[in-house]
């Protein structure tokens, strides 16, 4: 009486494993499309001065481009180029935690991207091109503490690039509240 008990228990679990593996795989995928929307930036919107994401409007406040030979005497290997692009926001509303995971990218036309620099090295940089000022921080430190409504914050992120690609960068701004919402600045630099 046992063994057949047993053989129709080990038959039942036989057949319910691909079902149980199917449903294992379903939910598996479904948790990796949601972290890939969470972290990917897949609407880019094109931003017309002063447009809205995560509770602030965004400009392109300024972009320096470093190791061309006309803003300084820095030079960088081979056909690389340093980059410095920061944006002004200003809080429309309480930020809170909308500014979490604030991204900073810079994009080209044929979709290749570059991230910042670390902050430590961002910070030296600022120091060698301008040893009297203060760096200004980048878009983690400024996620940090968000402006109050009303207020504006500035974020300094800085690149280093291939020459080749300067005359057709982009920067994206987003946040883990936004994705996959982002906006995007072309920089117009030559």
């Amino acid at each position: 009486m046992d063994s057949r008990r047993e053989r129709q228990l080990w038959l039942l679990s036989l057949i319910s494993l691909p079902a149980l593996l199917a449903c294992d795989y379903a939910i598996s995928a479904w948790r990796n499309a949601e972290d890939y929307i969470g972290r990917t930036e897949l609407r880019v919107r094109a931003n017309a001065d002063g447009q809205t994401l995560a509770k602030a409007s965004w400009t392109l406040a300024q972009t320096r481009l470093i190791g061309d030979g006309r803003d300084t005497k820095a030079t960088f290997p081979g056909q690389m180029r340093l980059v410095i692009i920061r944006l002004a926001g200003k809080a429309e509303d309480e930020i809170g935690g909308t500014w979490a995971q604030c991204q900073l990218t810079l994009t080209d036309d044929q979709g290749r991207r570059w991230r910042p620099l670390n902050f430590m090295l961002s910070r030296d940089v600022s120091r060698d091109l301008d040893p009297q000022t203060t760096p200004v921080d980048g878009c983690d430190a400024v996620s940090r503490q968000p402006p109050a409504k009303g207020a504006s914050a500035l974020i300094e992120e800085k690149f280093v690039v291939p020459t080749d690609v300067i005359g057709s960068l982009s920067a994206q701004l987003s946040f883990a509240s936004t994705r996959p919402d982002a906006l995007s600045f072309p920089l117009g630099l030559k």
